[in-house]
């Protein structure tokens, strides 16, 4: 999980509580997930499997919907029937196309940078889409795969 939350009590950040209802997971009998990530130290935070992680998934539903009613996207999860999903703008090889710049990005930006902080952010920045980079080109890579080739012979 990628989401940050940001203004939570110690014990949320420790992952012992809630992020979003504060209940204590020592206190109470209740099963957790995880839900996303401390900012201040990359720890994983967790909420209550129901309702509290229920509410966050209909949150980023309803703020992905939203984002591609902005972006005039609102169709672009439903893909023609002749389309490639792979290739369209919003497929696989879209998304690997702005990992890769973004990593340009940050690289151009680690060579003039001198501030810990600057740096650190750029770094997590990195990790962060050169994995997603490696995993979206291994989609691709096995989407486009013609039908009678081996592994070995790609």
């Amino acid at each position: 999980m990628e989401r940050y939350f940001w203004h939570i009590s110690g014990p949320q950040g420790d992952g012992l509580a809630c992020v979003v209802c504060g209940a204590s997971f020592l206190d109470t009998r209740v099963t957790s997930v995880q839900v996303g990530r401390n900012p201040a130290d990359e720890s994983p935070v967790f909420a209550c499997k129901k309702p509290c992680a229920v509410v966050l998934a209909e949150d980023a539903e309803r703020m992905a919907r939203q984002m591609r009613t902005a972006a005039g996207l609102d169709d672009a999860d439903v893909p023609d029937g002749d389309d490639d999903p792979v290739f369209c703008v919003d497929g696989h090889f879209g998304s690997l196309l702005r990992d890769l710049r973004t990593l340009a990005g940050t690289e151009a930006l680690l060579t003039t940078s001198d501030d810990v902080t600057t740096i650190r952010f750029l770094l997590s920045l990195t990790a962060r889409h050169a994995e997603t980079a490696m995993m979206r080109a291994r989609l691709v890579l096995a989407r486009t795969k013609a039908p009678d080739t081996k592994d070995g012979d790609a």
